[in-house]
This record gives C-alpha cells, structure tokens and sequence, in this order.
C-alpha cells in the first residue's frame, strides 16, 4: 500500500506521454495533407475525399481524443481495481484484528471460573489473557457488571438497569457491536460479546471492549498515501476510524451515500463521492462478511484527472490551430463536389421513403456507380421487405398461435413482448403484463432461482437455462411452470432480451408429487404399522395374562388399528377426522343420546396421529366398557377437544362408573398408552382414577407430529 503514490504518479505521467504524442502525430499528418492540397486538382470523388478527410484531421483528432480518453479509462480501472485490492485487504485486517478478540472471548467463555462464577479468579485470567492494547474484558449478570478489566481489581462496578445490549444474543453465539460510547471507558468502544449460560443456570453477559482509536491504529499500520482517505465504518454507517482528521470524524456518520449503501449491506464496489471534508473523490467500498462493518479507500478525483485535462487541452488548441486551416481548404475542395453529393442525398431520400429512383449522369464516375447502385438497391429493398413482410406475418402468426407461452423481456427482466398463451397462463391481459417483471407472479419461495439465473444470463455466464416455479393466477389460484429462458446477443455478445418459452406443467406437478407421496406414504406406513404390531404383541405378551387373554387382547387391538387404517383408506392415506376416530370407536356404546357425548371442532389429523390417537380410544373405549362408566346402564362418557395454535388438547371424563374404593394398578392398557403419547407422538397424558370413572386429558403438538410424520 505505500507504493500507492508512485503507483498513481505513474498513471498520470503515462496519460500525459500517450496524449503528448497523439497531439504531435496530428501536427505532421496535417502538414503533409496541406501540402499535397495545394499542389494537386485531384479529379475523382475518392481522392477528393481522400483529400479532405486529411485536411480536416477531424479523424486524426478524434483518435487523439479517444485515445486520450481510453488511456483516463485505463488508468482510472487500474486504480479502481487497485482501490478495491486495498479495501478488501483493509477489510481482512480488520477482520484479522476481531478474529483475535473472539479466539480471546471463546476460550473466556468456556473459563470454568466464569461459569461457577468465580469472578476475583475470572478477573485475574481475564487481565492475563488481555494482549491488545486499548482491550479490556467486562462479564454482567442480571444486576450489574460483575467484572471489569478496565477498572482495578476490586473496584465498585456499575449497575445496568437497560438490557438492550443483550437483544439478539444467544449462548455460543458471537457478535461484534457498532461503535457506542463506553460505559467506563466514556469514549468510542467497539464491543465483541456473547452469553453464557453459568452453572446455576443464570445467562452471564461477557464481553471484550476495544476503543476506536486501536481500530485507527489498524487503519494507520497500512500506510495509505497522504492524499488518500482510508475509512472503517460499523454497520449503522458510524464512522470507526479515519486516516485523515480522525477526532473530527470518528463518532459522526459516514456521508449519506455511504451510509446508505452500508444499511443496503453493499457488499463490494467503485462510487463516485464527495467526502466529508468536502473533497470530490472515487472510493472503493467492501463488507466484511465477518463484522458486516465496511472499509473504504478514497482518492480524490483531482489526482485522476490532471493529465488527461492537460492533455486535453494541448489537444484542444491544436485542433483548432488545424480545423480552422482544414476548413478554409475543405470548403475551396467542397465547392466541386458539393452539388453531386447533394444529388446523392435526394436519391438517398428517395431510398428511404422506398420511392423508385431515376439516375442521371453528373460528370463524376464515383457519383454515378453510387447512383447506379442506389437505384440498384432500391429495387431490391422494395422485393426484400415485401418477402419480409410476409415471413414477419408467419413468424407472428405463429407466435401468436404457439401452445406454449412465450414473451421477450429486456436486461432488467420486464415484460416487452407476450403471446396470447402467455397472457392465458396468468390469467392477464396484454396491457397488464407489458413493462411488468417476469416475477411479478411468481411465489417468493420459487422466483429466487429464476432470478439468479437471469442476472447470470444478463453477465454473459449463460445462454439458455431451464427451471420451474411456483405461480399465482389473477384469480389467486397457483401453478407451477416450466421456464426456458434463451438470450439474445449483439454481435459482440452484449444481451439484448431474452425469449422465455413458459409451459404450464401444473397437473404433471401434481402427478407427480402424488406418485412421490403415494410412494413414501406406503413405505413410512407400512414401516410405523410393523414397528405398531411389533409393540402390541410384545406388550400383550408381556402383562403376565394368560396366552389365551394375551391373544385377545392382542387381536382386540390388532381390530382397533385395522378400523383407523380402514379410515385413512377411505381418504387415501391423506389422514383423517378426530371426530370420525371418535365415532368409529365409541359407535357400539351411543345406543342413548346422553350415553356418549363428543364435542370439538373439526380437526384432521395426518396418518400417524390417527393411527396412535386410534389406538389410543380404543384402550380408553376398552377400559370404560370393561370396568368404567360404559359398564353399567347408567354411565357416560364425554370426549371434549379443543385446539389452540398448534396444540391439541383432547378430555376424555367418565361419569355413573362403579364407585372405585381404592386406586386401581395401571396395567398394560395404561402403559400403551403413556407409551404411544409421550414417546411416539412428544405429548403429554393427564390419566386419573376418579371414583365413578377415569378422567383422562392429552396434550399434543399437531406441527411437530406432522414433522415427525414426514
């Protein structure tokens, strides 16, 4: 970085030799051009143009100029290129720097002391561990800080009544702050922080505090050129430090730009700016993908543009020394070929409003073949646009009539050009769709793919790319669509638009994710309905009944789970209704209306959850007609559900049972279910032996059962 000045110093010495020499060659192409004018009468329009093209030097003046400029453009990406090497490398320093005080914070937060709150041995190892000048460590609980470097050993320490520096921490979680003015320290801080969870369980706020002028110290190690400004901004855009009058600035925000493209999160490039002292100059930014803080290298533009204005300049005042002589010579020249020229500019007229063209001699052969072959020309355009006429007429023809849609859109993505199947798919006219962007309907969770491809094909990586997302009709109806995008390119490969050809694949979708479902559907089931059998006959055996009782029951609830699979058969596995599990259950025992009361709103429940809920009823429907209410004449049986959020929450209450005298041993009905409830499906069982019958609640999470299920 400290060659930067002789770098720059080199680039404007080598724009002023590059424009110096073109002046010099204009001066001595228009001597000689001068000279064969006065000696020569050349009789042809070749030569005379010839003639004054020399001595008007307008061609050699406009490549001194161009040159001139082309050299200011050179110089001006190498600098660009070498201020962004420069920010981006300030950038890794920085990031360098913080990567030392979180290698620092992470072995802190791990200090047993800390978390057994030892804090006179965590102070101790802290001030140790410190080795960057201008740092010191804090640790806060609840209250107040509980250590800090800053201060000596057994200092009083301030309360923090505002936790608003904790927003956004989580324990083994790392952030670097913006810059804030220290509590203690009662100047410009940067914060690296963390929480940690102590033995107790209490969170402990800790931290390792820089002062800004150490960052300053980072930023003045790189030895920027004088006249250069090198900036490191946090991610509000506050200025951190700064190479030039850094007590002025540091505190302040950076200019508005600056401080909007940081908000942006910009993450790299080259603006044109004003500074904050002023200066007009180009900067380079770069974010760190670490801190999110960004550095900036400006150079002012007065550097950059010196010599090619003074060359400029040299330029300037030799071209007019030569254009005033080119053009008192041009015109002696001009007056012999004036009048064909103004010949073949009516012809040329003719041509362009497509009129026939009628030539004549004008004394002048190179006039005349160009007459000639305007005529020639004109009678071909004319056969050429009526053959593209019609050909334009079938093309559109078939465009319009295609059965897939197709639309040309612009580099910025919006819609130039659509066919009546594309405005078809969406549902939108014409009018509404030309100058819309080509995601306008697409769904947020889709269009992210299309629109990187797109910006990739824009850059030149691609010509042609296929993907498929998810739409939405002006009706509010979704689709999905196959997209083919083709780039069109000039001739030297800059996009002009693209043709997307869009075909709607919405009921192949469909097909498709039911056959995937249908498949994965029959291999989850048939694995949960063998691991279920499994765990019915390994718990019917294992009651200690006898093999006989062991195979009822074993059949019994082998019955129970084949009337839930005949009701996910009836809706194709897609799951089924709490309220027709319920029925299915408790149907035999409703011969009164009171007898069996069910109430809840409708709930459908995925495959598993009817399966385990099933055979969940069936213990409960078994147990109440065995030894509960649906034992005897008078007994009921009330099921009430409800459902908040994503829990469900499901009362089973049992009334007119036999009066229980003594609390009755769970047995192997009891245990299935805890087990099915609380393991396979994480929710929580409520069962209690009240003496006319039991009362039973279940609480389940329905979105992580369906996840479970998935």
């Amino acid at each position: 970085m400290a060659k930067m000045n002789g770098r720059a110093q080199y680039f404007s010495n080598k724009v002023r030799r590059r424009s110096d020499q073109t002046v010099g060659k204009s001066f001595s192409v228009s001597g000689l051009g001068g000279w064969k004018a006065a000696r020569q009468h050349l009789p042809s329009v070749r030569a005379r143009l010839i003639l004054l093209a020399l001595v008007l030097l307008i061609p050699a003046l406009a490549t001194a100029a161009i040159t001139v400029y082309a050299g200011y453009r050179h110089d001006r990406e190498e600098i660009e290129k070498h201020l962004q090497e420069t920010s981006r490398a300030l950038s890794l320093v920085v990031d360098r720097q913080f990567g030392q005080a979180e290698a620092l914070l992470w072995a802190l937060s791990t200090s047993p002391q800390l978390i057994e709150k030892d804090y006179a041995e965590f102070d101790a190892r802290a001030r140790a561990a410190i080795r960057i000048p201008g740092t010191w460590i804090t640790a806060a609980d609840d209250r107040g800080q509980v250590v800090n470097t800053l201060l000596p050993p057994g200092s009083p320490l301030p309360l923090i009544q505002n936790k608003d520096h904790r927003q956004g921490l989580r324990p083994g979680v790392i952030r670097i702050s913006n810059l804030f003015n220290g509590l203690v320290a009662k100047e410009p801080t940067v914060g690296i922080d963390t929480l940690v969870t102590a033995r107790d369980g209490s969170e402990l706020y800790i931290s390792i505090n820089m002062l800004a002028e150490t960052v300053s110290r980072v930023l003045a190690d790189q030895g920027l050129p004088s006249t250069w400004i090198g900036a490191i901004v946090d991610r509000n855009g506050t200025v951190v430090a700064r190479s030039r009058d850094a007590g002025r600035f540091v505190g302040n925000p950076a200019t508005l730009e600056n401080v909007a493209r940081v908000r942006a999160e910009v993450r790299q490039g080259v603006f044109e700016s004003i500074s904050l002292d002023g200066i007009p100059t180009l900067l380079a930014l770069s974010r760190s993908p670490g801190s999110g803080w960004s550095t900036i290298v400006a150079v002012p533009r007065s550097e950059i543009t010196a010599a090619p204005w003074r060359s400029a300049l040299y330029l300037t005042a030799a071209g007019g020394l030569l254009l005033t002589l080119g053009t008192f010579m041009a015109w002696l020249v001009g007056r012999s070929i004036a009048a064909p020229v103004e010949k073949l500019v009516t012809l040329a007229q003719h041509l362009g409003r497509g009129e026939p063209i009628m030539v004549s001699a004008s004394g002048l052969a190179e006039i005349d073949r160009v007459s000639d072959a305007l005529a020639s020309a004109s009678t071909e355009l004319r056969q050429r646009e009526a053959a593209l006429r019609a050909s334009e007429a079938r093309l559109r023809a078939t465009h319009e009539n295609a059965a897939v849609g197709i639309a040309e859109v612009d580099r910025q993505g919006r819609f130039i050009s659509v066919n009546e199947a594309r405005c078809k798919l969406t549902g939108h006219s014409r009018e509404e769709l030309i100058g819309q962007h080509f995601s306008h309907v697409t769904q947020p969770g889709s269009v992210n793919q299309d629109l990187a491809l797109f910006s990739r094909q824009v850059a030149g990586e691609l010509d042609t790319y296929t993907t498929e997302s998810l739409f939405t009709r002006k009706d509010g109806s979704s689709g999905w669509a196959r997209v083919t995008s083709t780039a069109l390119r000039d001739a030297s490969g800059h996009f002009l638009y693209a043709v997307r050809v869009v075909e709607d694949i919405t009921e192949r979708w469909a097909a498709d994710r039911r056959q995937r479902l249908l498949i994965d559907e029959l291999n989850h089931r048939v694995k949960n309905t063998l691991a279920t059998v499994q765990s019915l006959a390994w718990q019917s055996n294992r009651s200690g009944a006898s093999p006989q009782v062991a195979q009822e029951r074993f059949q019994e609830r082998l019955l129970a789970l084949s009337r839930t699979h005949n009701l996910l058969n009836e809706t194709h596995w897609e799951g089924a209704s709490l309220k027709t599990i319920l029925e299915t259950e408790l149907g035999p025992y409703r011969t009164t209306p009171l007898r069996v009361t069910i109430n809840g709103p409708d709930v459908h429940l995925v495959p598993k959850l009817a399966v385990v809920l099933g055979m969940a009823f069936h213990e409960l429907t078994t147990n109440a007609a065995k030894y509960g209410a649906l034992s005897t004449a008078s007994g009921r049986v009330q099921v009430d559900w409800t459902i908040e959020g994503a829990i469900l929450t499901v009362h089973w209450s049992e009334r007119g049972g036999p009066i229980l005298e003594t609390q009755p041993v769970p047995g192997f009905g009891s245990r299935l279910l805890r087990q099915t409830i609380t393991r396979e499906l994480a929710g929580q069982l409520d069962m209690r032996f009240e003496r006319e019958g039991v009362c039973c609640t279940i609480e389940i999470h329905i979105e992580a059962a369906e996840q479970q299920a998935a």
